[in-house]
């Protein structure tokens, strides 16, 4: 992260390393380290919020160490030889290098085993299954006027007959939104169309940067494709609901916890600060809890990574974002849906949403928390319909879908499925409601005649 300067601002505005390349030399004069040409300076405008008060839950309180206030920053992805370099760059050159953070690799977060108690593989229900459940087409919400970014390995609109408008691809691949192979976009883009069928939908083909046997970016790729939607507000006001099905499965690949280039719990990580500046610019953001659940993790799970307060890292544990739990259309829980604390915020996930159903006809099933994320987002779509982000802020929105989530567990909230599933009716009726105000007693003072 390094600070402003007028080169950086023209090279993240023409997505161009080139301009910014002299610049970057001279201030930073690498040794130890070469600054990665492919991907241009990217910005980072405001900051989250609630991040600053937000308590860790995994043991590190970073509100105690230096960090940057001012997010008019810029990032830079470069390859370290080695730690030493790290720590040689921060110390020659304090003025310009705000500091060095960990780059993890993600991916999506694909569907394991079903692993059901009774030995169930089978898809339980299907997408009209999982319409009649929600019940936004009875609600006539279809989502009309509301953009939702699929930010994930690209959609085959063909595929799933969905047309896609418009969208962004990783600098320097060779990628038009709507044309990727049928895949995991393709499938959390089906089910985002469940309830948002009239929903503009953008593919943010963010997982193809390192398209290959198994799709996955680094987290810098992520911060450029959150940085496009910023600028796709500012230029465009109005609802956006931007669904991530990816995460960080093994945090031995991120820096560890209580240093100051962590990710999974550090929330002055850009990437972390970025998706609050993206909900305070107006995006409904959500994130799929991630399948290392203690029950039956994905094998890809890191060994420390697996149940409570292991398993739900980074954004997809950052408060500002809603955080989806997986829940069959039966109302079980999915043994691999990943269980809180989370690392940037305690109280994850948020709510739960339906999967493992017979769905895009992708995969065997729709399964895993990517499908019960975008289901999620659908949800949040058919709502913005109705209700703006001009006039609904995504804060109370989210407020709202948890205080009027289905509560199987009779808990409140919990750990498992946070708040419950996801209910479109309870949510509208929430909004729906007139607000009564109280008005205050009018005292009036009497006087009797005396009689004489």
């Amino acid at each position: 992260m390094v600070k402003k300067h007028e080169p950086l601002e023209e090279a993240w505005r023409a997505r161009s390393f080139s301009i910014a390349k002299p610049l970057l030399e001279d201030i930073l004069r690498p040794e130890g380290f070469v600054i990665d040409e492919s991907l241009p300076p990217v910005q980072l405008k405001g900051k989250g919020p609630m991040l600053e008060a937000s308590p860790t839950a995994l043991g590190f309180d970073y509100k105690d160490l230096n960090k940057p206030r001012d997010l008019s920053l810029f990032s830079i992805r470069a390859n370290f030889e080695d730690k030493q370099q790290v720590e040689k760059l921060l110390q020659k050159h304090p003025d310009e290098v705000v500091g060095v953070f960990a780059d993890p690799t993600i991916t999506a977060i694909s569907a394991p085993t079903y692993c059901d108690p009774r030995g169930n593989e089978t898809p339980v229900g299907d997408r009209k299954t999982v319409a009649k459940k929600l019940g936004t087409s009875s609600l006539k919400l279809t989502g009309k006027g509301v953009r939702v970014a699929i930010v994930d390995t690209g959609i085959d609109s063909s595929g799933i007959g969905i047309t896609v408008d418009g969208g962004w691809a990783p600098p320097g691949v060779n990628y038009q939104p709507g044309t990727a192979p049928s895949g995991h976009g393709t499938m959390c883009a089906y089910d985002a169309h469940i309830s948002a069928p009239d929903a503009k939908k953008l593919d943010y083909g963010l997982l193809q940067s390192r398209a290959g046997p198994t799709f996955n970016a680094f987290l810098s790729d992520a911060i450029a494709a959150f940085a496009d939607l910023i600028d796709l507000l500012e230029r465009e006001p109005g609802p956006l609901v931007v669904n991530n099905s990816w995460g960080l499965y093994d945090r031995s690949d991120d820096d560890p916890i209580g240093s100051l280039g962590n990710y999974s719990a550090n929330p002055n990580h850009p990437f972390n600060q970025i998706v609050g500046s993206l909900v305070a610019a107006g995006a409904d953001v959500l994130f799929a809890a991630g399948n290392c659940g203690a029950d039956c993790p994905d094998s890809r799970c890191g060994r420390n990574d697996v149940g409570s307060g292991k398993s739900i890292h980074g954004a997809n544990s950052h408060p500002d974002v809603i955080t989806v739990a997986a829940i069959t259309t039966d109302d079980r829980r999915l043994g691999y849906s990943a269980q809180g604390p989370g690392g940037l915020y305690q109280r994850k996930p948020d709510i739960a949403a339906y999967s493992h159903f017979k769905g895009s006809g992708v995969y065997p099933v729709d399964g895993g928390t990517s499908a019960a994320s975008p289901v999620a987002a659908g949800v949040v779509a058919a709502l913005r319909e109705k209700f703006s982000n001009s006039v609904i802020s995504p804060a109370r929105l989210k407020g709202t879908i948890q205080r009027t989530a289905i509560d199987v567990n009779n808990n409140g909230w919990d750990y498992d499925l946070g708040y419950g599933i996801i209910n479109p009716t309870n949510a509208l009726n929430a909004f729906l409601q007139p607000i009564r105000v109280r008005r205050p007693t009018r005292r009036t003072t009497r006087t009797r005649k005396r009689r004489s």
